[in-house]
């Protein structure tokens, strides 16, 4: 009589013991036990998913980290065996304690120990095995990798696109952490990107961090990607990631691990104030941005008339360029090609920009790929905001107004750019916007 291998299923399963109503694992010394931490959307405000994570303990009861049972396998074969048991676990307690008929349907989130993961399809077909015996559908499952942890391109691809073909989900845990690879997104095309938790942390003490995190978001997106912000803990994170435009989100704040399946009946209370305190800060930017805002359209407005009515630049963006924020005022034609110098307020035409001295003489650059050009001629004759960004002539972030003006019978771009200082960032410094 055959002995089966002990990272098959059917060994596998042997490790399995019912104990208060869900199963744990006996495995050498460790008694591994199956905590879910629930996953969350913004937009639905109720549970669409549960991460399974690892409960361990030694054999005189000490609990221990997942990191420590890993750790013990000694060869390939032992590390294989316990990540698959680890699975098993999760997914057997997963489909045992079941939703309610008629409830959404959920992710069922699982880790893969990176090292075992390289090696996905190489000792048999344990994974859509598992599934069919359970009766989980693929499609519910979102399989985690750290891609960081695996160092060899191609494995770390083929394991991907096998768990791709079985019809699961694949998710890239702890992106922004450590040396994450940007261009492995392109490579990967994971369904769901985790943002590691430093990225939310670090954007409650960083302007600049807080700048650009909805610009990785937007990049994730772009790619194709739903993105998870993971360990929220306070309610300042959670509305950061909110403000993000994160889709999901995991963390203390909203729920602890725990050996129970979140029902997915009811939105989570926590969303009505999260989603109050977000519209209410909506609300006061856009006040505020129509508030500092008003005297720059208004200005740019008549100067664009006065331009079309036969004044020169100069004189025509006179009043504009004397505001406090006003930086600087161009003028582009058609094709975006910029006519003429910019014209700078006092302070730039001192020189105080030796930074980026090799920038500053932009007389016929071309800006037919910024937003801002291509919407003043889209919409020919509305003034045109732009998002706050870093101006390519300059060393601060500002915020471009744009209209698409007639000038000696053929069709230009008025732009004036303001040196920018947004609601939330406001210090009692009136001399940005």
């Amino acid at each position: 009589m055959s002995i089966s291998a002990p990272y098959k299923l059917d060994a596998l399963l042997g490790l399995l013991q019912p104990e208060a109503g869900r199963y744990v694992a006996h495995h050498q010394d460790f008694i591994l036990h199956s905590h879910f931490q629930p996953i969350y959307s913004f937009a639905h405000r109720r549970v669409v998913g549960h991460e399974g994570l690892m409960r361990a303990w030694g054999a005189v009861g000490k609990a221990l980290s997942p990191y420590t049972v890993f750790a013990s396998a000694r060869t390939e074969q032992e590390l294989v065996t316990l990540d698959r048991l680890s699975r098993l676990l999760h997914a057997r307690n997963f489909s045992h304690i079941g939703q309610k008929a008629g409830d959404p349907p959920q992710w069922l989130f699982l880790n893969a120990e990176p090292n075992a993961f390289a090696h996905a399809g190489q000792y048999g077909r344990f994974f859509p095995e598992m599934l069919e015996m359970l009766g989980i559908a693929p499609q519910t499952v979102v399989v985690e990798v750290l891609e960081t942890a695996i160092e060899n391109n191609r494995m770390l691809t083929h394991a991907v696109e096998y768990f791709r073909e079985i019809g699961c989900l694949i998710a890239i845990d702890d992106f922004g952490a450590g040396h994450s690879n940007v261009d492995r997104i392109w490579r990967l095309r994971p369904d769901i990107v985790k943002l590691d938790r430093a990225l939310i942390t670090d954007a409650t003490d960083s302007r600049e961090a807080r700048q650009i995190l909805p610009g990785l978001v937007n990049l994730l997106h772009e790619a194709g990607a739903l993105v998870l912000a993971e360990g929220i803990e306070t309610q300042t994170e959670a509305l950061l990631a909110l403000e993000a435009d994160c889709d999901l989100v995991q963390g203390f704040y909203f729920g602890m691990p725990g050996p129970e399946l979140v029902a997915a009946e009811d939105p989570h209370p926590v969303f009505e104030s999260l989603w109050v305190a977000f519209n209410e800060s909506m609300q006061r930017e856009i006040e505020y941005n129509q508030q500092q805002l008003s005297q720059y359209t208004t200005s740019l407005m008549k100067a664009a008339a006065r331009l079309s009515e036969g004044e020169t630049i100069e004189e025509a963006s006179a009043a504009f360029m004397s505001l406090p924020a006003a930086i600087r005022c161009f003028l582009l034609d058609s094709t975006g090609r910029q006519i003429g110098d910019n014209l700078l307020d006092n302070e730039h035409r001192r020189g105080n920009r030796l930074r980026f001295a090799p920038l500053e003489n932009i007389e016929g650059a071309v800006w037919s790929r910024r937003h801002y050009f291509r919407q003043a001629m889209k919409r020919f004759g509305e003034l045109q905001i732009s998002r706050p960004y870093l101006s390519i002539a300059g060393e601060e972030q500002c915020v471009t107004l744009s209209i698409g003006i007639m000038f000696h019978g053929a069709a230009h771009v008025l732009c004036g750019d303001l040196q920018w200082k947004g609601a939330s960032e406001v210090d009692g410094n009136t001399e940005a916007v």
